[in-house]
């Protein structure tokens, strides 16, 4: 719960130069984006977690800790939110534990200024911006698929070999003989290598379709009739990608972009004097802020300490294009001589985030491809051979969606927000247990997995069920039910003759009913509606055991949770296997036999089996460390892989788990935990209900 205990304290005043111990400049992407908006995007996500985190009771928080906003300036010149941060101080790991010790409180200013160039230049016409999106979109469609290609094909195959030569300790599902772990791996590389082809077709037949029209967009708005249809889509479609073909084709406007990120730099180093300054920046604010760091502006001379990328587009875009010049940019280079040559307390560190379904992004950051995909193998498999030069990467899980992974980020608490906000509190706050950390992390990716295949059940589900002849009878019954009430209810109301009112009524929907069964557009429709509803349940459900990651001060217990929200996956997998099984049933001609069926019913048990069981036991990313580091100059071994089980046997873990459990009310464990998840109150150290914070 966000603070402000003093009247007034959010008017917007002119905050007194260097009086902030961290200033966080964020960037935005792509797109014309309004005043104050990605400041808002990212302050309230980071701002929540910063409090909740600051005032846990496992690090021995009360309530005099927590955020206090102070200034919310979201229309001056350059947007800004100011707050002030109390916490526990981390303990010396290596002081005399010592219960009666009083706990020191860290006070820290922080504050979060936005850079936005949405009107710093004239856009682009139409026409340029089409026609420069040509190749634009074939380069982006050809590093997509490299990524999917990674995910879908290349991971599986790695996650066999690696369990075929694994020693039995290192195994996921190390209980049951390697055959067992070897169908399961084969099984995911047939079913995401088939899931791969079909995304390779569609993508390929996008830029086939899109690449003779989308140069003739312009010229086509000529046309009256199709001006009032299409100029509205076009030109959002136009306010999403200018920005992005101003960078790369327009250098002065590219310059101006720049010249905003450099003006926040200068405001943000003007509010921390000697403090800290963070760079944030997201997919082509990526692009710019890294170029405008390391290639023309001196880091230390703004007090950069760190530079966070999400969704990036570094190499996607690279730098601005000059008419016969080609521009040699390796951005990773450039930040290792950067940091070669400053003192070790000017050395800016380099976090990027990067989604695995993000096509933007695309996976890593390198200079050369043989880099990217060095760095990206060691995101899953980690070893001497996996060493590239790069940034620190973090492979997160936003939503497991490829059409929304890129725009998500800053809903990622735990893999994307969480970490800025402790970056921003400082090194006196305390640490999470490295295995505490693998858990939560390691549940996040489980659960965006789990999302990911009950989406895909329930896209199933929804194109199956209308076609099945008693569920289309049923369906095409209840719209003519529904059509019968409605025009009952217009003649109750109009004083109109009933069975006319009714007949008009059923009329009106005659085109999705036919001899008593669905029609063909009616299939579709049907359809429609029983995915949105699918679909509305799933995230709804998903919402609840992300929360019981994320925000509940007593969570269950890892492996009741793994069970409890496995139910709902399963529920979903289990029946689009029945539907698809009733669906060979009806629709084969002739229909198969008692052998055909049992064989098929095995079949899809096996594949459901697979399904529910696989977001458990799919190999889940790591950190990949900065190469080189700014903090060392030797290069460390990979740190030994965490398993779930190692994680949740731990003395660290349990500890936690403790004392969370220390802080509930003595009516016991099941009260608590019917109140949190039911009606979203979480009690709290005092004894008293207080909302979930």
């Amino acid at each position: 719960m966000l603070i402000a205990p003093d009247k007034g304290t959010e008017s917007a005043t002119e905050p007194e130069p260097g009086t902030f111990d961290a200033a966080l400049v964020v960037v935005h992407g792509m797109g014309d984006a309004y005043k104050s908006q990605i400041l808002l995007e990212w302050a309230e996500p980071i701002l929540e977690r910063m409090d909740w985190i600051a005032r846990d009771r496992v690090i021995g928080a009360d309530e005099r800790h927590g955020v206090t906003i102070h200034d919310s300036d979201l229309s001056g010149d350059v947007p800004m939110v100011t707050a002030t941060v109390r916490f526990p101080k981390r303990r010396d790991p290596n002081a005399p534990d010592a219960p009666d010790t009083p706990v020191e409180t860290v006070e820290r200013k922080v504050a979060i200024l936005e850079a936005r160039w949405s009107e710093s230049f004239v856009p682009m016409t139409r026409a340029q911006v089409f026609r420069w999106a040509v190749p634009f979109m074939w380069r982006a469609i050809t590093r997509s698929l490299g990524l999917f290609l990674g995910t879908m094909v290349l991971l599986p195959w790695m996650t066999l070999v690696h369990h075929l030569t694994a020693p039995r300790e290192r195994l996921l599902v190390k209980v049951m003989p390697r055959t067992i772990n070897v169908i399961i791996d084969s099984i995911r590389l047939v079913v995401s290598t088939a899931a791969f082809i079909v995304t390779w077709v569609f993508l390929v037949l996008v830029g086939v379709i899109l690449t003779p029209i989308l140069p003739l967009l312009s010229p086509l708005l000529l046309i009256p009739w199709f001006k009032d249809i299409a100029q509205a889509v076009l030109d959002g479609l136009v306010e999403s990608i200018g920005d992005v073909a101003s960078w790369k084709e327009r250098p002065v406007r590219a310059s101006a972009m720049r010249l905003v990120v450099r003006d926040a730099l200068a405001r943000a180093k003007e509010l921390v004097g000697d403090g800290d300054v963070h760079l944030f920046a997201h997919s082509q604010g990526a692009a710019v802020a890294t170029f405008t760091l390391f290639e023309e502006l001196d880091p230390a001379e703004f007090h950069v300490r760190r530079l966070t990328t999400v969704g990036a587009a570094v190499v996607l875009l690279g730098r601005e294009s000059w008419q016969g010049r080609k521009d040699a940019y390796t951005p990773v280079q450039t930040w290792i001589d950067r940091n070669r040559d400053a003192a070790p307390k000017d050395r800016v560190a380099w976090e990027n985030h990067w989604a695995i379904w993000d096509p933007f992004s695309a996976g890593p950051i390198a200079d050369t491809s043989a880099a990217a995909r060095k760095r990206w193998r060691a995101a899953y498999f980690p070893s001497a051979d996996t060493v590239a030069d790069g940034p620190e990467e973090h492979a997160v899980h936003n939503t497991s969606q490829p059409f929304l992974d890129h725009g998500m980020y800053f809903a990622n608490t735990v893999q994307v927000v969480e970490p800025t906000a402790r970056h921003l509190l400082g090194p006196d706050f305390p640490n999470v247990p490295r295995p505490v950390d693998y858990i939560r992390n390691r549940l996040v990716v489980i659960d965006k997995k789990s999302l990911g295949l009950s989406t895909i059940a329930a896209v199933v589900i929804a194109a199956i069920t209308p076609g099945l002849p008693a569920a289309s009878v049923a369906f095409a019954w209840l719209i003519t039910a529904v059509a019968t009430a409605i025009g009952s209810v217009i003649a109750f109301f109009t004083a109109a003759d009933a069975e006319t009112s009714v007949t008009a009524a059923v009329g009106a929907v005659s085109f999705l009913v036919t001899d008593g069964r669905l029609s063909a557009i009616g299939w579709v429709v049907a359809s429609a509606l029983l995915l949105a509803l699918l679909v509305w349940l799933n995230q709804l459900m998903q919402k609840q055991t992300e929360r019981s990651i994320v925000w509940d001060r007593c969570p269950l217990d890892v492996r009741t949770w793994l069970v409890v929200t496995a139910i709902p996956r399963a529920l979903y997998v289990l029946v689009a296997a029945l539907v698809v099984w009733f669906a060979l049933l009806s629709w084969t001609t002739p229909r198969p036999g008692a052998g055909w069926m049992v064989f098929w019913a095995a079949v899809l048990v096996i594949v459901a089996g697979f399904v529910i069981l696989e977001p458990r036991f799919a190999p889940a990313p790591v950190i990949v460390p900065a190469h080189p580091s700014p903090e060392r100059a030797t290069v460390l071994p990979p740190a030994e892989p965490m398993r779930l089980g190692v994680a949740i046997a731990s003395d660290e873990y349990r500890s936690e788990l403790a004392a969370r459990r220390a802080n509930l009310q003595p009516e016991g464990l099941w009260a608590a935990w019917w109140a949190k998840h039911f009606h979203h109150w979480s009690p709290d150290a005092t004894g008293t209900s207080t909302p979930g914070r």
